[in-house]
């Protein structure tokens, strides 16, 4: 963890309140999240201060400034466009997921990425039943405007990164304003493609027979076994990619599980489980978050005859 020099708090204590100055003021923090490694880089950058500014209001905040999001999203676009990016999508699930924080922030008139009894980052989305595995977040607290807030998260390292960032596909922005104070979430997020359970299933056996066509394999007879899907469903649960329970079922000769962002993709030990003696196959898939994947994954079991 990076932490600005000119702060004498420890982030991992809690959030903490913005100094008091004069003039106009601009506080920022961000913290960057993968599904496998945890970066986090938190920044703070600060100009003078409003000796008004931050102070925690008993009057509730207002409500969200939907003009104020839909601008950042443009500007957030603008800068993505200028560096040959692709632009981003808004996702309603992390609208609402950026507003519930940009809320509490307000409510506490503090900038944190996570207080006390909230979820963590991948948490949040997930509930918000958002299948994702990258994820990232900025905060911004600013009394002028919502191009200085921008303004600030750009020349900011740690933010440009995520604004920049090319596996980035989906946003989600919420922005209160609670008398000067504007308070901002940016939720960046890379979208898993999204399948029901039988569409998920029908791309992974297109991947397979594509894969055995491709390998000079024989022609694969597909059985459909729905039993198979409630065992990727309990590899979910548990946690754990395990055969045993598709090994016991009648007539099986191979099991292969395995997780996967999208299951079109075929997993490297295909070759293992698809032999010449190989006739036909049967697989099952769940897509579902778990402790060690919390933004949801595609959990499929196969079975070969």
């Amino acid at each position: 963890m990076w932490i600005d020099r000119c702060r004498t708090d420890d982030a991992r204590n809690g959030p903490a309140s913005p100094r008091q100055h004069t003039a106009s003021w601009l506080l920022i923090v961000a913290l960057l999240f993968t599904s496998r490694v945890l970066a986090d880089d938190l920044m703070a950058v600060a100009s003078g201060f409003n000796s008004q500014a931050g102070t925690a209001s008993s009057a509730q905040p207002k409500q969200f400034d939907a003009a104020g999001e839909a601008q950042l999203v443009e500007l957030l676009n603008q800068a993505r466009s200028a560096q040959g990016l692709k632009p981003l999508t808004v996702d309603e699930r992390l609208t609402k997921a950026a507003r519930k924080h940009t809320e509490l922030m307000a409510q506490h008139a503090q900038l944190s990425h996570q207080f006390e009894g909230e979820p963590p980052l991948q948490i949040r989305f997930s509930n918000e039943n958002l299948p994702s595995d990258r994820q990232s977040e900025n905060v911004a607290l600013n009394n002028r405007d919502i191009a200085s807030a921008h303004e600030g998260l750009m020349h900011s390292p740690p933010h440009r990164k995520s604004i920049l960032d090319p596996d980035f596909n989906v946003v989600g922005v919420g922005v209160v304003r609670s008398g000067e104070d504007i308070y901002v979430t940016e939720d960046f997020a890379r979208k898993l493609p999204e399948y029901s359970e039988p569409q998920a299933e029908a791309s992974a056996r297109t991947a397979i027979e594509q894969y055995a066509k491709s390998h000079k394999s024989l022609a694969l007879v597909w059985k459909a076994r729905l039993e198979l899907r409630h065992i990727a469903c309990t590899m979910a649960l548990y946690d754990k990619l395990d055969s045993s329970d598709a090994l016991r079922l009648p007539e099986v000769h191979g099991v292969l599980a395995w997780t996967a962002d999208d299951p079109a993709q075929v997993p490297k030990g295909m070759a293992q489980v698809l032999g010449p003696q190989t006739t036909g196959y049967s697989l099952g898939a769940c897509f579902a978050p778990s402790v060690s994947h919390p933004g949801g994954v595609y959990w499929v079991v196969m079975v070969t005859y």
